[in-house]
């Protein structure tokens, strides 16, 4: 049996809830629609806003043979290292998540929220 969609009093509630769950767990709620739905550019910029993550500073300690090879990369691939750099550590943390459930499992025992990729 599948759950049933909790009564939602505001927006900020509803949004706290799908921010811990996914519709997938309500699919006997939803209906299939024929039309697409459309989202006006102002709602989607301001879900946009709500959803990002502020950033917080990391001091690495690297080889600077390894931040000069960076810096090339970057601008060759038209962005700046930092982001590159960054963009990197994202992509094998969220790799690492994907190989080994035990992480992914730490984190619901947590109760963390991993911001989408």
């Amino acid at each position: 049996m599948k759950k049933k969609m909790p009564e939602f009093k505001n927006e900020k509630e509803e949004a706290r809830f799908w921010s811990k769950h996914s519709p997938i767990e309500f699919s006997e709620e939803f209906k299939e629609e024929k039309s697409p739905f459309e989202f006006t550019m102002g709602l989607l910029k301001k879900a946009a806003e709500e959803h990002r993550e502020k950033k917080s500073a990391l001091t690495l300690r690297m080889e600077p043979s390894q931040i000069y090879l960076a810096k090339i990369i970057a601008k060759i691939k038209g962005d700046k290292y930092q982001s590159l750099m960054r963009r990197w550590i994202r992509e094998r943390v969220y790799k690492e998540v994907k190989e080994h459930p035990e992480i992914e499992n730490e984190i619901r025992k947590q109760k963390a929220h991993l911001v989408s990729r």
